[in-house]
């Protein structure tokens, strides 16, 4: 069996963090990282290093942080390095052909959805918006389209109905760690039979902007749920209550059929939410975060405020 020791790991948000911590305890320490370039954040515009390059640093693994991973500079030192293999987790940059071609064992990349199943920027998002009932990881050989590269390995896992954007991202992002390490082992073990993506069943996962942020009333409840769902805790979907911006942040379709208005908030249940009318069944708010303020539970917002028979509006 092949052992693979010399990898270059590149990634950058929270949820590249288990995979690079499971390579670094499982003796796969990366010899490089190569991660964003540092922000300035907060009032007092401080640098703010991105969580791959934290975990680097303590654990002494060097970092480069090119503003373009594609320039000469960085393929040199990659070149250099020689590489037996490349892991991308959520890195967030193209990655041109010249360095596809370096590695011994190529590029691979962890992406959470089950390909060829939501491609693009936002599927966990999209999985949580179309009611899906199972999600996973897929590890892939890196092309110049975007994520359609050949299988080597995936996981499945069950979404359930409590699941919302980030206790999923969560679920998959602790799981990315012993999925890459499936796929390390299929390599070195030369066991590897590549699926080839079926174009005909590719879908793709837009970025999450403000107009799909905002709620529609005159959808169904369960719909209007799985989008509260899959933008729950943040960006968070929002609606507009008296002219003023509230993010919705938890929600449950009711059983009880009534007659409503779409987007009227017609009763309030103690120690619950409130209810609002949709094209289907009534909508039952819970936890909600109004503009300026803390996130609360809508039943004690409506205790300090009138609104019911007021209406929800997509207006601001």
């Amino acid at each position: 069996m092949n052992k693979i020791k010399n990898i270059i790991f590149m990634g950058t948000p929270n949820f590249a963090v288990p995979s690079l911590v499971e390579l670094i305890q499982k003796n796969y320490k990366p010899s490089l990282i190569i991660t964003k370039s540092d922000k300035k954040r907060g009032r007092g515009r401080k640098i703010s290093y991105s969580p791959v390059k934290k975990i680097g640093l303590k654990y002494d693994i060097p970092i480069h942080q090119p503003k373009n991973p594609n320039n000469k500079k960085t393929i040199k030192e990659i070149k250099d390095l020689k590489p037996d293999l490349i892991i991308v987790v959520a890195y967030g940059k193209f990655i041109c052909n010249e360095i596809l071609d370096i590695p011994k064992y190529k590029c691979i990349n962890l992406h959470p959805s089950l390909l060829p199943k939501y491609r693009g920027p936002s599927p966990i998002n999209w999985a949580l918006f179309n009611g899906d009932e199972v999600t996973g990881n897929s590890i892939i050989y890196i092309t110049q389209k975007m994520d359609a590269g050949d299988i080597i390995y995936q996981s499945e896992m069950p979404i359930h109905p409590d699941d919302n954007y980030g206790t999923l991202k969560e679920k998959l992002s602790k799981k990315s760690g012993s999925d890459i390490l499936k796929g390390i082992s299929l390599l070195e073990k030369d066991e590897i039979n590549p699926k080839p993506q079926d174009e005909k069943k590719a879908t793709f996962s837009k970025l999450i902007t403000k107009y799909i942020r905002r709620i529609n009333w005159q959808n169904s409840a369960e719909n209007i749920n799985n989008k509260i769902r899959g933008l729950a805790p943040k960006p968070a979907a929002f609606s507009v209550l008296n002219k003023k911006t509230m993010k919705i942040l938890e929600a449950e379709p009711w059983e009880e059929n009534q007659n409503n208005k779409c987007g009227q908030i017609f009763s309030i249940v103690k120690g619950k939410g409130i209810l609002v009318g949709t094209e289907t069944k009534p909508l039952l708010v819970k936890k909600i975060k109004p503009a300026g303020k803390q996130t609360m539970s809508a039943f004690s917002y409506s205790l300090g405020h009138k609104i019911k028979n007021k209406f929800f509006s997509d207006v601001e």
